[in-house]
């Protein structure tokens, strides 16, 4: 054993890197199970974070849609962001649906109709309305991948009545979808929502639309993944983007207020102590490396 504890602090001897998931695993069980403050009564969790001026514009304009209104909600996500997308756009579908919004889903990426797909799913589990409530054609649409990046933007925002002429499952819109037999173009939205994890030639998607869109009575919000809260920061201001929920952080805030029984606060600092255990580790496991080549 002294001799295993000299190796290691000489540089000899390495520990496993496997042996690391032990002590993640138990930062996550001890912050899951002692840190975060239980309301009484009840299965929510308090998020100790102010609201930016910016998330309360967001706040501001879904509390202001009308009722019996309908949205276009662009899924420009896939995979690789799920685990901070999927849960926002669950908490904002039933938002929506309890104010009986419809709500028409398009995509720029072919992996976002089985996004869609599955926050709706997760939304209908969550929220307090069932599928006899939230039914295809009537509440909510798909009409499926728009091709082309910015030209599918410039369709969306100037030529939608060609956009929506039918959904994924090869239905005419005007028959068989009563939702879309009000909307003829961008225009007739209450608003209009991009939940994002890519850019398209370099611009969010929403800034291209809002960019080509020739109506301005139409809200536009955005809701980016971490990794691309620096393409929408430059584009913050009213001319271009009515509100954005950008990161993981603003994106808890988001789910807390509008949808608390998520609980996502507990993933929020869980993912921080895992974030910030990588970065200490990584430094330690450096300056070691340093160390053990100035004893060579």
């Amino acid at each position: 054993m002294k001799d295993f504890i000299r190796n290691i602090s000489s540089g000899v001897a390495k520990i496993p890197q496997w042996a690391l998931v032990f002590p993640i695993f138990i930062l996550m069980l001890f912050h899951y199970f002692t840190v975060f403050d239980q309301k009484s009564g009840e299965n929510e969790t308090e998020l100790n974070a102010v609201p930016t001026e910016n998330e309360m514009k967001v706040f501001q304009i879904i509390d202001e849609l009308p009722q019996g209104s309908t949205v276009l909600i662009l899924v420009n996500y896939g995979p690789e962001s799920k685990y901070e997308l999927e849960s926002a756009m669950s908490a904002l579908i039933g938002v929506l649906a309890e104010k009986n919004i419809g709500i028409a889903f398009a995509t720029m990426i072919p992996n976002g109709i089985e996004s869609a797909f599955t926050a709706v799913e997760k939304s209908i589990e969550n929220g307090n309305f069932g599928k006899e409530r939230f039914v295809y054609g009537h509440e909510y649409t798909y009409l499926g991948f728009i091709v082309g990046g910015n030209i599918a933007t410039y369709l969306i925002a100037n030529n939608f009545d060609k956009v929506k002429e039918r959904d994924i499952f090869n239905s005419d819109s005007d028959i068989h979808q009563p939702l879309m037999s009000e909307i003829g173009n961008i225009s007739d939205f209450s608003a209009v929502f991009e939940f994002s994890s890519q850019t398209f030639d370099g611009i969010p998607g929403i800034v291209s639309f809002a960019v080509m869109l020739k109506e301005q009575n139409v809200k536009k919000v955005a809701f980016c993944s971490s990794d691309m809260l620096s393409a929408y920061i430059p584009f913050r201001s009213s001319l271009y983007l009515d509100g954005l929920i950008g990161g993981f952080r603003s994106i808890a805030i988001f789910i807390n207020e509008f949808q608390p029984s998520l609980k996502i606060e507990k993933q929020y600092r869980i993912l921080s102590i895992i974030i910030f255990y990588i970065i200490v580790l990584t430094i330690v496991s450096n300056l070691i490396g340093l160390a053990a080549k100035d004893k060579k």
